[in-house]
């Protein structure tokens, strides 16, 4: 597979206590068979992990809108982990993450969310205009064809309750599962319910990055999903694992520096016939 192409936001990258407030965008293509022709180029932009606090600067977090409300995505989708480890920071969570399109703007909550304050952070995001996607579906017509978005809840504080989350979608149309853990897509699966591209975050990328290492340590806490866009047990569902923006507890990163997402959804023709 091809790398991404790379973007950077360091023209308007500034240092704010000594910390890096550089941000990139990562572009993927994602080959999707049967795709709807109407979705065919339909861009993604994908935010996670934000962590507002003192150990992700401001500045990072306006980056990463910008660089998203930029590139001009179709929609956006928010994977959860915008609080950090106090409530106090959480009153400029709004004006942090506005700029995005408030109509096509959807989120999810994580961990660290439910453990802080999960309802400021839904008001915060709500009163910008986003919609929650708490254990619910919703579909979008979307040139011409129909998007159903599945918003799971935080799987770590057992919020998430996919059987709630899937009744009713619709059989026909493109499927975004939007889930703060990736491995949540293994549930939905089992529940007979298949998707066509799922975004996570979570992981941070493994933060501290050592090939085979980090992935083994990883593993043996059940999480074998840590970065980049994968298909799901090599021919399921694709997975798009973003670093996010911010970090928790240390701002130290190795090999998996802090990032947004643009996915670009493409009609994958490789199994049809030539015919001309």
């Amino acid at each position: 597979m091809a790398a991404p192409r790379l973007y950077s936001a360091s023209q308007s990258v500034r240092r704010v206590v000594g910390l890096d407030t550089e941000v990139r965008l990562r572009e993927w293509t994602v080959w999707i068979p049967q795709l709807a022709p109407g979705h065919d180029g339909l861009r993604i932009g994908h935010i996670s992990d934000v962590h507002v606090g003192v150990v992700t600067p401001d500045q990072r977090i306006r980056n990463a809108v910008e660089l998203i409300a930029r590139a001009a995505p179709d929609l956006c989708l928010l994977t959860g982990d915008f609080a950090s480890r106090r409530a106090a920071p959480l009153s400029r969570l709004g004006t942090l993450l506005t700029g995005l399109p408030t109509e096509r703007t959807y989120f999810v909550l994580g961990n660290h969310d439910h453990l802080v304050d999960a309802g400021q952070v839904t008001r915060e995001l709500e009163t910008v205009g986003y919609t929650h996607l708490e254990n619910r579906h919703h579909t979008i017509e979307l040139r011409g064809a129909p998007l159903h978005l599945i918003g799971l809840d935080d799987p770590v504080t057992r919020r998430h309750r996919p059987a709630e989350a899937l009744n009713g979608v619709p059989e026909l149309g493109t499927r975004v599962l939007l889930a703060h853990q990736a491995e949540s897509v293994g549930e939905v699966l089992e529940l007979g319910h298949n998707i066509d591209l799922c975004v996570s975050g979570h992981t941070h990328g493994g933060q501290i990055y050592v090939p085979r290492l980090t992935e083994k340590l990883m593993a043996r806490l059940g999480l074998r999903h840590l970065r980049g866009l994968r298909r799901y047990e090599n021919d399921g569902p694709w997975l798009h694992v973003t670093h996010g923006v911010g970090s928790a507890v240390t701002p130290l990163r190795v090999a998996s520096r802090p990032e947004v997402g643009l996915l670009t959804l493409r009609r994958d023709r490789s199994g049809v016939r030539f015919s001309g």
